[in-house]
């Protein structure tokens, strides 16, 4: 028989174990995720409906925004995000300053040189906009010594310095650029297609003032880490695929766009 303070030990022990096995699963998750390491994601709240701030609230929100939290959550890591203007993620990835860049990232081979993106979330595109009834502007080829708006830094911005004499603006936002349009400071804009179709979406009126043309360069989407950061993106690569799995990305998608495209939930 075992001394009587061993039986009590052995008792509390049993105890204790009755009381964490009665626990809900979900408590114990959350405190497993409240204790995680969290997860910096820097971003840039100038690109809707992927992130961009509630005019209501000032909260963080769009599409990008709910996708990384499903991901953190999957991965059982809190998200941090950290707002930054949108030509200083990339730096602040190479750095180490922030572990993860999520704000509308096309992948571009002058970007895969830097850093390593995630698999595709998003494909997406860029187009040209134009002032309704403009008919100067009806392709690539016509914004040959125009002037261009873009968003600093963007793929549209990469794809604008490309034509032969433009002046190319920049602004910290596709909607400046697109303002910038409409009050005739420049002949033309290039700027994501789901960007735009969302602005106008929002604001029928600026559909009055403007058209856009199918798009000129599709683009995959994807998140952004440090080179050589492979077990990051792993893991963010693995619950991608959940989320996609579980309906929990078509979900968002629909919130946000208003549909669902097959491509997306591959």
């Amino acid at each position: 028989m075992l001394p009587t303070i061993a039986r009590r030990h052995l008792l509390a022990a049993a105890a204790t174990l009755s009381l964490l096995a009665g626990l809900p699963a979900s408590v114990s998750a959350a405190d497993s995720s409240a204790s995680a390491e969290p997860l910096k994601v820097g971003t840039s709240s100038t690109f809707p409906p992927f992130e961009f701030k509630d005019s209501q609230s000032g909260e963080l929100v769009g599409f990008e925004v709910d996708l990384v939290r499903a991901i953190g959550a999957k991965m059982g890591r809190p998200v941090q995000f950290l707002d930054f203007s949108f030509d200083a993620l990339l730096p602040a990835i190479v750095s180490g300053s922030i572990d993860m860049g999520a704000a509308g990232f096309a992948k571009t081979p002058e970007r895969q040189k830097r850093v390593l993106f995630s698999d595709t979330f998003y494909h997406s595109g860029i187009t040209i906009i134009k002032r309704k009834g403009d008919a100067r502007i009806n392709g690539i080829d016509d914004l040959v010594g125009k002037t261009i708006s873009v968003q600093l830094g963007s793929i549209s911005h990469e794809r604008a310095k490309q034509i032969p004499n433009a002046k190319v603006v920049t602004f910290d936002s596709g909607a400046e650029a697109i303002l910038n349009l409409t009050t005739e400071n420049s002949d033309a804009v290039i700027n994501s297609r789901p960007s735009t179709d969302y602005m106008v979406v929002q604001r029928p009126s600026l559909g009055e003032k403007i058209e856009r043309l199918e798009p000129i360069r599709k683009s995959e989407m994807g998140m952004v880490v440090r080179k050589g950061n492979t077990e990051l993106v792993e893991a963010i690569n693995k619950a991608l695929a959940e989320v996609k799995a579980d309906g929990t990305y078509a979900a968002l998608e629909k919130k946000w766009f208003g549909l669902n495209d097959p491509e997306n939930l591959k």
